[in-house]
């Protein structure tokens, strides 16, 4: 049986870094990073992808800092829409199927409350989410043999040679290892997403007929309850901890920030998906610091 040969794109991302390692056993996967190849020049793209000859090109990589893409929209531009159409038209060239990574905060700017489901329309108010909803949009014109994956907000724990990024995890560890207080939204709601609970499951993704899906956790709490949640399944007292998690009640205090994703769809589908509050204990007992049921 042939085995798959998977293109991906930023392989050096926090997500796709783990994906690759996780899958080289089952796929032939093929790091694209910047020097393998420009994403955002066309030929570029094409040659390489006709080089390759991938069977599915995995699409992460992205612009995602927000405050950078507010700095430099023309770039988050470039980033992020041009260089997702230039896959999707190299892919349609060798008959490859496609994978894009989207993100909850196309509904960063919606009026109403989460969780939304794929069928709600999506209101970006950053650049960031704008680009992202806007690539969704020219792929689905560009590309048939498409599947679009919107993640909640991703964590992990350090591992060797593996990229970290910003998450809520390591913000609230290190703030607990230094002492010093950190302020967390009361009024702010997303999912917080163990990045294995996505990786696990993948294949079972890559057999989900065509189209638009929200991935990632379930979470009824607050980030500043989600914070506490995390120290306390840590052992620590509520008095330290109180000291460390400040809540911040001004953010978002005019309007909540929603960003929860309804994952109803995978659900159907037979995807096991889980809160935010077992992947923290998940996270937390496969790294050592809790004892293994």
């Amino acid at each position: 049986m042939k085995t798959l040969k998977v293109a991906v794109s930023g392989a050096n991302g926090f997500l796709n870094s783990r994906l690759i390692h996780s899958y080289r056993s089952s796929y032939d996967m093929i790091p694209l990073n910047r020097k393998e190849v420009n994403i955002t020049n066309a030929p570029e793209v094409s040659r390489v992808i006709r080089q390759i000859q991938p069977d599915l090109i995995i699409h992460g990589a992205a612009m995602t800092a927000t405050a950078a893409c507010e700095r430099e929209p023309d770039l988050a531009y470039e980033v992020n829409v041009t260089s997702s159409v230039n896959l999707a038209k190299a892919a349609k060239e060798v008959n490859a199927e496609l994978v894009f990574f989207s993100s909850e905060q196309v509904f960063n700017g919606n009026p109403e409350d989460g969780p939304y489901s794929e069928k709600g329309k999506a209101v970006p108010n950053t650049v960031y989410g704008k680009t992202k909803l806007e690539a969704e949009e020219l792929l689905t014109k560009e590309i048939e043999d498409l599947w679009i994956l919107r993640f909640s907000w991703l964590f992990g724990l350090p591992e060797r040679n593996m990229p970290l990024g910003v998450n809520l995890f390591q913000n609230v560890l290190g703030a607990a290892v230094s002492g010093i207080p950190i302020k967390m939204p009361v009024n702010e709601f997303r999912g917080i997403t163990y990045v294995y609970d996505i990786i696990d499951h993948f294949r079972e993704l890559l057999e989900l007929p065509f189209g638009t899906y929200h991935v990632g956790s379930e979470n009824q709490q607050s980030t500043y309850e989600t914070a506490i949640f995390i120290l306390e399944r840590l052992g620590l007292k509520k008095e330290r901890i109180s000291g460390i998690i400040l809540p911040d009640d001004d953010k978002y205090r005019e309007h909540k920030r929603d960003l929860r994703l309804s994952c109803d769809k995978i659900k159907e589908a037979g995807i096991p998906v889980t809160t935010s509050q077992n992947g923290i204990e998940r996270a937390l007992r496969e790294f050592g610091y809790l004892k293994k049921r």
